[in-house]
This record gives structure tokens, C-alpha cells and sequence, in this order.
């Protein structure tokens, strides 16, 4: 997976199965806009949410006990693309699938997809950036192999 990206289909991003990760979200009244559909900033939180509870969980990186957090490490938001494919509705849950599309010395892309129902409404691709001390870093070995495990399963 190092610094190797694959090609990917379109196709493939487009199934849940594939994303080794999965975080439920629940729409709020208060994304609805006066379309009388999800607002496009708050899909983009729903992406930014799911991304956030995968690192949580996976790296502990906001200090959750048990995790492996065992020193300096941060993400930061470098570049982030969301493809709307449908609309989102008020009522519903939804799902949203995370995985690893690479990693590169210093930044890891993630894939996620936004779902309703096993349809796909949309794909983001965020590129996160390790810094320790405000200098790009090299992402540690040990987070490295915890992200690898991650990796996107394309067909």
C-alpha cells in the first residue's frame, strides 16, 4: 500500500461491502434544507464524522482508553472531494463506509461512501496529512500497519 494507488472503480466504491468499515449515522431535522433534502455541508459532516469515530477507534486519537495512542500523532485535513451521486432524506439512516485508499510517507487517503438503504448517494475522498510540532512527519510504523489493515477491498 505505500505510496501505490491502485486504480480503483467507480463501481467498486459504489458497494458497502467493500469498505471494512462502517459507521451509522441518524439525518437530523436540522440538515434538511428548503429543498427538502439534506444539505450538501452536512453530508460532508456525516463524511467528516464517520472519519473522525474510525480514526477514534481505530488510532485513538482523542485519548479514548485502551486505544493505541502511545504519542504524538495528528491528521490534519489537507485536500477533501465529495461526488454527490443522489439526495439524502429526512427521515432516514444512513450508513457511511470508511477504508484506506493508500498511504503515502506522510499522508493516508480515505475512501467513504455515503449509503441508504445498500444504494450508494455519494463518494469522498479526503487526503489527511500526519504533523507532529507543525512539520509534516512520516506516518509512525505502528499507525501505518493499523491503517494497512483498512485498506479498501477493491475487486
Amino acid at each position: 500500500m505505500d505510496g501505490g494507488r491502485r486504480p480503483v472503480r467507480e463501481d467498486d466504491r459504489r458497494d458497502l461491502a467493500r469498505y471494512p468499515w462502517v459507521h451509522e449515522i441518524r439525518a437530523r431535522f436540522a440538515d434538511v434544507d428548503n429543498l427538502g433534502h439534506i444539505n450538501n455541508v452536512a453530508v460532508v459532516a456525516y463524511y467528516e464524522d464517520a472519519r473522525a469515530a474510525f480514526n477514534n477507534q481505530l488510532l485513538g486519537l482523542f485519548g479514548t482508553p485502551g486505544s493505541a495512542r502511545s504519542g504524538p500523532f495528528h491528521f490534519v485535513v489537507a485536500q477533501s472531494r465529495v461526488d454527490y451521486l443522489a439526495e439524502a432524506h429526512y427521515p432516514a439512516n444512513y450508513e457511511v463506509g470508511v477504508a484506506i485508499g493508500w498511504i503515502g510517507r506522510s499522508s493516508v487517503v480515505y475512501f467513504s461512501g455515503l449509503f441508504h438503504e445498500g444504494t450508494c448517494l455519494g463518494l469522498c475522498d479526503t487526503v489527511l496529512v500526519h504533523r507532529v510540532d507543525g512539520s509534516t512527519t512520516p506516518v509512525p510504523p505502528d499507525r501505518r500497519a493499523l491503517l494497512e489493515k483498512m485498506a479498501f477491498r477493491a475487486g
